[in-house]
């Protein structure tokens, strides 16, 4: 996906009406997921897919797409991923939480509804043509209402993405901690595993979301924990032994996002390298524990009264312990003069990411 970006192409979550068996691309330099690589959705249901809709135009609806595919083909397990991987993200006032909406623990859940709900549609409709007197507009099953429910929330859509998908498409666990990464973190972890010579004697710090965690214990009866941790480039492996497992087994869950502080040290003299970590904490944490103070970078000739109460709203949802400064920047920018705020302290990781959205401000983000 990094790289995608970095030429200048999009790659999109694969679509009902868009996408083809295989991946392809755009006019628009887009890149189209295919329905083929989704997890538990088979050839012959993306054929089916595809035939319908070259042969009959784009479906309308999830309803619409249920009366008219093949359900032996696509199946429960082939809808249920395709909702996942956001096949269906395309059609208006719908998200991927309602398909799998339970009225009760009892009852079945919307997808199910869904293919019920078509079946009936289909053996009617195929009655009627059957029918010496029958029309296919006579068709009468009223259709179900989508039910009214709360969206997923982010690391839920995500993980539901990559369960099918393999990997992060609409977006990544770690998007909203790229300043703090930015500003505290030296190493990638995937350019770090594979050039831990580079770093050796190094203090380093790098973090990401624990993907896997396991929790053993050794021969002689001690136990240890093996997690690897992914950032934006890729995974890499940690061990923790003894004391420094015993420290940290609190944070070691998958799901976690971690900020990692280590040393590449050779391991008993014996010419491989090993990682030692130093100290972890939750990413969620490591700005408001590094951070003293965020410095604001204001131009005077930008300072107006709308962008006072902004500053004054964002200060007002972020209370915290470091210290807010202001510089107010000369239009020349040869001079300028700092304000420490006396009153109010602030948040710096909802702040700052707040504040990155204000175009043509700047801050600094002191240890």
């Amino acid at each position: 996906i990094a790289e995608v970006k970095h030429i200048g192409l999009t790659i999109t979550l694969p679509d009902i009406n868009e996408s083809l068996l295989n991946f392809s691309v755009t006019d628009e330099k887009i890149i189209r997921f295919g329905m083929g690589a989704i997890k538990g959705v088979g050839g012959a249901a993306v054929e089916n897919i595809i035939n319908e809709r070259t042969e009959n135009g784009p479906y309308l609806s999830t309803l619409d797409f249920v009366k008219r595919v093949n359900l032996r083909s696509v199946n429960k397990r082939s809808i249920e991923a395709l909702i996942m991987a956001g096949a269906f993200d395309g059609f208006e006032n719908t998200h991927r939480a309602q398909y799998f909406y339970r009225e009760n623990e009892n009852s079945s859940t919307f997808i199910e509804t869904l293919i019920k709900h078509g079946s009936s549609y289909q053996e009617q409709k195929n009655s009627m043509q059957q029918s010496l007197f029958g029309g296919v507009d006579d068709v009468s099953v009223s259709d179900p209402e989508m039910p009214v429910c709360e969206p997923w929330p982010k690391p839920q859509m995500l993980k539901s993405e990559k369960d099918v998908i393999g990997f992060y498409i609409s977006g990544h666990p770690l998007d909203d901690f790229k300043i703090c990464m930015q500003r505290y973190c030296n190493a990638d972890a995937g350019y770090l595993k594979a050039n831990l010579k580079k770093y050796e004697g190094s203090a380093v710090s790098f973090a990401g979301m624990i993907t896997k965690a396991q929790q053993r214990v050794s021969k002689k009866g001690n136990p240890f924990g093996i997690i690897t941790i992914e950032d934006f480039s890729g995974p890499i492996d940690l061990m923790m032994f003894s004391e420094d497992y015993l420290k940290r087994k609190h944070f070691l869950e998958v799901g976690n996002n971690v900020l990692v502080q280590e040393k590449i040290e050779e391991r008993y003299r014996g010419g491989e390298l090993d990682i030692r970590v130093n100290n972890m904490m939750l990413l969620s944490e490591a700005m408001e524990k590094l951070t003293s103070a965020v410095v604001l970078n204001i131009p005077v000739g930008d300072l107006n009264d709308s962008l006072i109460d902004k500053l004054v709203e964002l200060v007002r949802l972020n209370p915290g312990n470091s210290v807010l400064k202001i510089k107010f920047i000369s239009p020349d920018k040869n001079n300028g003069f700092a304000m420490k705020s006396t009153t109010y302290k602030i948040e710096p990781q909802g702040f700052v990411n707040e504040l990155a959205k204000i175009r043509g401000l700047s801050f600094i983000i002191e240890s």
